[in-house]
């Protein structure tokens, strides 16, 4: 079976469709059945779309009138859903940094999280750059260094700890700002 195109190429594939599809801008009938029509490249001359047989069932006629409209209107709806989507999970996180800036446990597995930065060549660099770490940038060096600079005994310390946790999004967000430059 071959492997599926991932979601996002795919409605990226779509919104090209249907941004490239020429809409029905006229319906003619004859003997036939419908003819939907669209803009041709010969002024004065409507070029077929489709022609929709009498036994066509109404719902399917329908879908076919409206070919470009309905996977508009669809898309749009997927986006407004992805806008409120990012607002709410952006509401949640600051809802969840205000509880644990109160005192309250850390929020996200902040070790893991961890674990995984130290193991990346960036990160490996801004810690060698920022933190004076010596070569060679090996994963448990940079860990060791990194404890050593949130002055914690193991990471562990960052779900247990507000402050720990409140040292490591700051050691993010510089590290953040120190890629983008």
């Amino acid at each position: 079976m071959p492997e599926r195109t991932p979601a996002g190429d795919r409605l990226a594939r779509i919104r090209e469709l249907v941004a490239g599809s020429a809409p029905v801008l006229q319906i003619s009938s004859d003997i036939e059945g419908l003819h939907l029509e669209a803009v041709s490249m010969d002024p004065g001359e409507p070029e077929v779309l489709a022609l929709v047989p009498a036994t066509c069932p109404a719902s399917n006629r329908e879908l076919l009138l409206k070919h470009v409209e309905i996977p508009a209107d669809l898309i749009r709806m997927i986006d407004a859903a992805a806008k409120l989507d990012r607002r709410r999970r952006t509401e949640i996180e600051r809802l969840q940094l205000e509880l644990e800036a109160r005192g309250g446990r850390p929020t996200k597995n902040y070790a893991a999280q961890c674990a995984m930065k130290c193991s990346e060549p960036a990160f490996k660099a801004f810690i060698e750059v920022r933190h004076a770490l010596a070569r060679p940038l090996t994963d448990e060096r940079v860990a060791a260094r990194v404890r050593s600079v949130l002055a914690i005994s193991s990471r562990t310390d960052l779900n247990t700890s507000s402050e720990a946790a409140a040292r490591w999004r700051a050691m993010v967000v510089d590290f953040d700002a120190w890629r983008k430059r």
